[in-house]
């Protein structure tokens, strides 16, 4: 799965899933499911978590979030697989894809390959970026829905509680505790995945991880290094440093001030998101007065003309920087800034800027906002055929290291791909036109849990590259904390959170920009309370509290 969908929002889909479920009767088949929208997410024992151990990594995983690292591709490959999944039957499937579509299945030996591969005969409904906010509702809006379906965020459509209990299969028997043995690479799975496929207390899909820390600075070791490195021990420093390397054609930082203000909030030991106080309330994190610090000292960074002079949107500021005209960038996490500083310029290996202690504050890092990039449902139907799907989704989530990976990923060896000169498998031009697309959908709908390895990183330093990140990563995570919220459902924020997360980007540029003053943000989050804020962090309190967490 790429980390470069990163910037993309899901919050899009929040009313054409309305209008979806509103056209399929949703709401009244999920009566029970809207009334318990505030106290969502009772207690649910999580699936275990049983790392698979057939594949030994060289620097090893753990539940916490630390990526599993290899040096080298696995001399051979083993299965995890032990028998075909499928009954022969066809399996409609809802997914993304975020490269170009694949040809189409009469034209694609390897999807049909893959068809035999699950025992299934799979047509893929395959979304495209943009375009899946599109797609989901009118799909929905149709009534038979597909057999799989992927699922962004929950957190981010509305009416999806209706839609799942309404519609899809409840998987909690299948899958709670140990009964996720069954299924040994869901199972590789660890409970902060599953905890996002989690509303009213059941669990409803597979889930698709992503990397589990959050939005990284990563600087232009280049332009850093006439300032001794992108580091810093405090605000001071980090300012003067920042000033140091701007001038000429070069800037510090990229102008995408929203972004600047969250990172730069875990130096202040700002929440993630949503924060749980010892009082059970909850809030959210720009309403923090860590976040309005940051803010502070954003507008700070902003007048000393450190940042790039450019729309607070800009679409290129990565090109920018591989240019030498950008220091630094926010990135969605530590591999995807290493990675995508490769891509622009092989080169180029971005240093990764480690929270400091800001102002007296202890810094802190944030795990990824959702922890996957969401989950793939199954349709309601009998135990025997909800129970092949989870045979069909487990085999899409083997491991890295083992022949079912390696086949859904790239193809056959000769036609498909070959093995490059480190024995890492590279996709032929047949590879692309077939294999490329479908496995980005394959991957979006279920995969196993990332792992850092040299052949994600272009260029020759792919070795040390997974060296710099996993320790980067370790560092990160010895001070990360959640989002308090993770797994938990509210009405509210599906109905609200995309206005006022709109109406809150735009202030902080505003704001930054010199065009409103700082004294209007306290007040503004003063009269989101009765538009919504309040209502959102009453439901999620009640949610934790059911829950028992």
């Amino acid at each position: 799965m790429t980390t470069g969908m990163s910037r993309r929002r899901f919050l899009g889909l929040s009313t054409a899933v309305a209008a979806g479920a509103a056209a399929t009767s949703l709401t009244g088949c999920g009566s029970s499911a809207a009334g318990k929208g505030e106290a969502a997410s009772a207690k649910v024992k999580l699936p275990s978590y049983a790392p698979f151990t057939k594949v030994k990594p060289d620097l090893a995983a753990n539940a916490k979030g630390l990526s599993a690292g290899f040096l080298s591709y696995p001399e051979e490959l083993v299965r995890s697989v032990t028998r075909t999944p499928g009954d022969g039957s066809k399996v409609t499937m809802l997914t993304e894809i975020w490269v170009q579509p694949p040809l189409s299945k009469g034209s694609n030996d390897h999807w049909r390959q893959v068809d035999k591969a699950l025992g299934v005969e799979l047509t893929a409904i395959l979304g495209t970026d943009p375009g899946y906010e599109e797609k989901f509702p009118a799909i929905v809006a149709a009534g038979d829905l597909p057999d799989l379906m992927w699922i962004p965020p929950n957190q981010g459509l509305q009416h999806i509680a209706q839609l799942l209990e309404g519609k899809m299969a409840d998987l909690t028997e299948y899958v709670s505790g140990d009964a996720v043995k069954d299924y040994p690479n869901l199972a590789n799975m660890t409970p902060a995945h599953w905890k996002t496929a989690v509303v009213n207390g059941r669990i409803w899909g597979a889930p698709s991880p992503y990397p589990a820390l959050g939005q990284v600075y990563g600087g232009n070791p280049e332009i850093w290094q006439k300032a001794d490195g992108f580091s810093a021990r405090s605000t001071e420093e980090f300012l003067d440093k920042c000033k140091e390397v701007t001038g000429g054609n070069v800037w510090a930082l990229e102008p995408i001030y929203v972004n600047a203000v969250s990172v730069l909030s875990q130096c202040f030991g700002g929440p993630n998101k949503w924060a749980r106080a010892k009082d059970g309330s909850v809030s959210y994190h720009m309403e923090s007065e860590e976040f309005l610090e940051a803010l502070n000292f954003v507008v700070k960074l902003k007048k000393a003309g450190v940042f790039y002079p450019g729309d607070p949107k800009m679409a290129d500021a990565y090109v920018k920087m591989a240019q030498g005209r950008i220091g630094a960038c926010v990135y969605a996490n530590p591999a995807g800034a290493r990675k995508d500083t490769r891509i622009n310029d092989p080169a180029l290996g971005a240093e990764i800027l480690i929270p400091f202690d800001a102002d007296g504050h202890k810094a802190n890092a944030h795990l990824h906002a959702f922890g996957t990039i969401g989950y793939t449902a199954i349709k309601k139907g009998s135990e025997k055929r909800v129970r092949m799907l989870l045979d069909v989704l487990n085999y899409l989530a083997a491991p890295f290291g083992t022949k079912e990976r390696e086949f859904l990923e790239f193809g056959t060896e000769g036609t498909d791909f070959t093995y490059d000169k480190d024995g890492f498998p590279q996709r032929t031009k047949q590879g692309k036109q077939q294999v490329e697309g479908l496995y980005s959908g394959l991957t979006t709908a279920t995969t196993a849990p990332f792992v850092l390895q040299p052949a994600s990183f272009p260029g020759d330093e792919g070795v040390q590259d997974v060296r710099d990140i996993y320790a980067v990563e370790k560092k990160l995570l010895a001070t990360a904390v959640p989002n308090a919220t993770i797994g938990h459902y509210s009405d509210a924020y599906t109905e609200r959170f995309g206005r006022m997360q709109t109406e809150s980007n735009d202030l902080v540029n505003d704001i930054v920009a010199g065009r409103r003053k700082i004294s209007e943000w306290k007040p503004f989050w003063q009269e989101w309370g009765p538009k919504g804020l309040d209502r959102m962090k009453e439901e999620f309190r009640k949610s934790l509290e059911a829950a028992g967490e």
